[in-house]
């Protein structure tokens, strides 16, 4: 097996101390879980200890990734070290909650369960953790990655925070990084970062004969540092559980939702507390289930199934039309049937509680993913904007869009990003001269052009041609977003 060799090298110390405060700001939100309020949760002994050689006690642990030990391990480890003592209960009592799970998981999918320790690593075991690079959960998944393994997410649900979801996917995903790498340190980190990046720097590895991790971000080398530091902290930190009391998730209750529902209804009938329900369903990000579109789960504490199935008519009646704002269209237009026709500008538009901003058009915009970035609706779109077709959009031309008050700064920033001095790995530079210089063996591929048709994702694409996956179809046509694929769009196939 490859062994990869990170570069233990402190010349960017602010890339350190943001993934040391992103750790533990997911400390922090971790204990505002409401487990811990919970009397009856998991209860049992810690013992906590600190060690003096950390690097010894490292080559005990025998990992079967990521073996070569360096300084920033065992900085890592003195930051845990160091934590307060409730801060390091509830990461050692939380990841001990669902240690079996993962390891349960981890070997269906024929997989170390050492690789338990990666969700700690990533996350700090915050089952509400998102990166600042949109990674969500407590194993930091990216969109696409959970959209191409089956996960829901859209404007009110996001699976991502689902741990049991999210534990499988996350499994599955890297056993299909170890069949495209056939190396199980290149599959973690293609997780970690992207299989594109990690693609890319094997490229330019073997033309320069040089490691792997010397064409990889900062980024990674920290997260490999975690990842050994949270494996030998957890190993060496123990609790021990009652043998009597809370049993881990013992068959929870669920009910299946067939109507729109919002928590609120739930806790006022059945008395139970709005934390409670969101800690048992965090994937409901405004504490709404949209049951009348398709049924949806909804987990319920221990024993309270009964009460539901009685109470349901009760529940559902306490609808507050209200409660559903956020789903509903508030905006009111004023009546002209024919302005489409007219071509009347809409002059002097206001909506209340929302500011207007500016977004100007690039090559390659279409409506639809504008309206998703901006969390509107394409129908708003063309009704700001006095657009008939949406296909007659023209780049250079600016979008006025209306979003709410209290995030203008954030979506001002996404229309008009401001200039910046990125270093741009050589990784990256050879994928920007060109797309198809990834690979060695695709000048012997037969190549072959795709028309993609109404519903097509590079998933399905991908099914069409034999040996061929989507990670493949974005990288040979240079696309990062799935989402930007159009209808009759021309994709590169290479067919080995």
């Amino acid at each position: 097996m490859m062994v990869l060799s990170v570069i233990s090298n402190a010349q960017n110390d602010s890339i350190i101390v943001s993934f040391k405060t992103q750790f533990e700001k997911n400390l922090i939100e971790l204990d505002n879980l409401y487990c811990w309020s919970d009397t009856g949760f998991y209860s049992g002994t810690f013992k906590i200890k600190s060690i003096q050689n950390i690097q010894t006690e490292f080559e005990k642990l025998n990992l079967p990734v990521f073996t070569e030990f360096n300084k920033r391990t065992e900085e890592f480890y003195r930051f845990l070290d160091g934590l307060k003592i409730s801060e390091k209960q509830n990461l050692i009592r939380y990841f001990s909650f669902y240690e079996n799970e993962f390891e349960t998981v981890l070997k269906s999918e024929s997989l170390p369960v050492e690789l338990k320790y990666l969700a700690p690593a990533l996350s700090a075991m915050n089952q509400n953790a998102v990166s600042p690079y949109g990674k969500v959960g407590v194993w930091q998944l990216m969109h696409f990655q959970a959209v191409l393994n089956g996960i829901q997410i859209d404007k009110l649900v996001d699976e991502r925070f689902n741990i049991s979801l999210a534990t499988r996917v996350a499994a599955h995903q890297i056993n299909q990084n170890i069949i495209q790498f056939g190396n199980i340190d290149l599959a973690v980190t293609a997780y970690v970062l992207s299989t594109v990046e990690v693609s890319n720097a094997i490229s330019f590895a073997k033309k320069r004969g040089e490691n792997v991790t010397e064409f990889l971000p900062e980024y990674f080398t920290e997260t490999v540092a975690a990842f050994q530091a949270v494996a030998l902290f957890l190993n060496v930190n123990k609790f021990k559980v009652d043998i009597q009391p809370f049993v881990k998730k013992s068959t929870p209750d669920s009910v299946i939702i067939n109507r729109e529902l919002h928590f609120q209804q739930v806790t006022e009938v059945l008395g139970i507390s709005e934390r409670e329900l969101q800690f048992l369903n965090p994937q409901y990000k405004f504490l709404i289930i949209q049951g009348d579109k398709k049924p949806n789960k909804l987990i319920l504490p221990t024993g309270k199934w009964d009460d539901f199935v009685l109470w349901q008519d009760s529940i559902y009646n306490k609808y507050d039309s209200t409660l559903f704002d956020l789903i509903t269209q508030k905006i009111e237009y004023p009546p002209s049937p024919n302005r489409q026709y007219t071509r009347e500008l809409v002059k002097d538009l206001k909506i209340e509680g929302k500011t207007k901003i500016q977004y100007r058009l690039k090559t390659g915009d279409v409506l639809g993913i504008i309206a998703e970035n901006y969390d509107v609706r394409v129908a708003d779109l063309k009704y700001w904007n006095n657009i008939y077709n949406e296909r007659k959009i023209q780049a250079g031309k600016t979008l006025d869009i209306f979003v709410d008050d209290d995030k203008v700064d954030y979506y001002s920033a996404l229309a008009s990003p401001k200039s910046k001095k990125v270093e741009v790995s050589m990784a990256e530079k050879i994928q920007k001269k060109s797309t198809l210089k990834i690979y060695d063996d695709l000048n012997s591929a037969k190549k072959v052009e795709h028309i993609v048709k109404s519903g097509e994702s590079p998933y399905l694409i991908a099914k069409k041609y034999d040996g061929v996956s989507p990670d493949d179809i974005l990288e040979w046509n240079n696309i990062d977003d799935a989402r930007k694929i159009q209808i009759g769009q021309k994709l590169i196939v290479y067919l080995k």
